[in-house]
């Protein structure tokens, strides 16, 4: 899934001339290469995708956190940075930027540390905006988006209904809370089982 989504990411790269695109967010990360669960921005720690239309793509992430990237990420490269190690994430950047032309980010999505610190490699060249492609990409949904969204939506019912049996007089919130969560629990791996 993941590997036919980067797919799809470059060819409508190639189709808008964009040389390089540069993600951080944190859904988009996990859209393209599997990669979740790090501790990221939060602490002020970048996990950055580069992501070139015809060379090698690249995942710049903390150390720490390399452990977490599925063994089938569909990037080339892996690359590392420690706190206050060198550049840290920043010795990875200047060498691919200068390579590419025309490099699009998600412009209101980008954390500004990148961010301030990719205009300062551009020099007063435009960056564009890869948010609306991304977009475009993710609004339609494969077979197996579907697949899990209706799997997710059967373990949301099975949750209510838990919840909804529940509810009596004088039930404590918290037993209304235990039961709900079971009967996700339960349905979540009755789908595992089966599927």
């Amino acid at each position: 899934m993941f590997k036919n989504n980067l797919l799809k990411l470059r060819e409508k790269m190639n189709e808008n001339n964009i040389d390089l695109a540069v993600i951080t967010d944190d859904d988009s990360l996990y859209y393209f290469t599997g990669y979740q669960y790090f501790v990221h921005m939060e602490f002020g720690r970048p996990t950055i995708l580069l992501v070139p239309k015809d060379d090698e793509s690249t995942l710049i992430t903390p150390l720490l956190d390399v452990f977490l990237v599925p063994e089938d990420a569909p990037v080339e490269k892996i690359e590392t940075w420690n706190d206050g190690v060198g550049d840290e994430w920043r010795e990875f950047l200047p060498k691919i930027i200068k390579q590419n032309i025309n490099i699009a980010c998600e412009k209101y999505k980008i954390n500004a540390p990148v961010s301030v610190y990719l205009s300062e490699l551009m020099n007063g060249k435009p960056m564009g905006d890869i948010t609306p492609i991304i977009n475009d990409i993710r609004v339609i949904k494969t077979d197996e988006e579907l697949k899990i969204a209706r799997h997710a939506g059967e373990v949301a019912m099975a949750m209510m209904e838990g919840a909804k049996k529940a509810i009596g007089h004088n039930v404590p919130e918290y037993e209304i809370a235990i039961a709900q969560s079971q009967a996700g629990t339960r349905k979540a791996a009755e789908l595992l089982k089966t599927h």
